[in-house]
């Protein structure tokens, strides 16, 4: 009988140092499902923040495009001013031979 208990206390040991080793596990993979999470929400914030600096880019590329337009419209209009002076002063030019 004496064996018999051994046996029964090295069963008994070994059962306690799984349950041990189950409980660690379980309390490692609660440690990772909250990373996991902590993980997932960083993400999204990533997302949320480079969404919000396209269409920042965007805006930014738009009132560029449309100063562009602006300063193209201006020179446009100086261009034909100074066309019109040159025009002038050949005209003046030709009257005077």
């Amino acid at each position: 009988m004496s064996e018999t208990k051994q046996l029964i206390e090295q069963l008994n040991g070994r059962v306690d140092k799984l349950i041990s080793r189950i409980a660690e596990s379980n309390q490692q993979a609660e440690k990772k499902q909250a990373e996991i999470v902590s993980l997932t929400e960083q993400i999204r914030q990533k997302d949320l923040t480079i969404a919000a600096l396209q269409e920042e880019l965007t805006a930014v590329k738009q009132a560029q495009l449309a100063a562009s337009s602006t300063e193209n419209d201006e020179l446009k209009g100086r261009i034909n001013e100074m066309v019109r002076e040159i025009d002038e002063c050949i005209s003046l030019l030709n009257v005077g031979n």
